[in-house]
């Protein structure tokens, strides 16, 4: 499943709870959720049978920045 975001500030982001997800394609991994809160680019969690996703927006073309990320059962 990809995940994509658009219109946002670029800095700006959103972490998602994704229960039953276990593998992101992209991004960094991280040792916690206090972890994941504090990281400053897209980042992602294993635990406790959920995969956390941070997305963070990059600046990009027209008004706001995007971000995306492919993330898997």
């Amino acid at each position: 499943m990809s995940l994509t975001l658009t219109e946002l500030d670029p800095g700006s982001w959103v972490i998602f709870e994704l229960p039953g997800f276990n593998t992101a394609a992209s991004g960094t991994a991280t040792d916690s959720l206090d972890a994941l809160r504090k990281a400053d680019a897209t980042s992602y969690f294993k635990g406790n049978g959920s995969l956390w996703v941070k997305v963070v927006s990059v600046s990009g073309g027209g008004r706001g920045g995007g971000a995306s990320i492919q993330v898997s059962r």
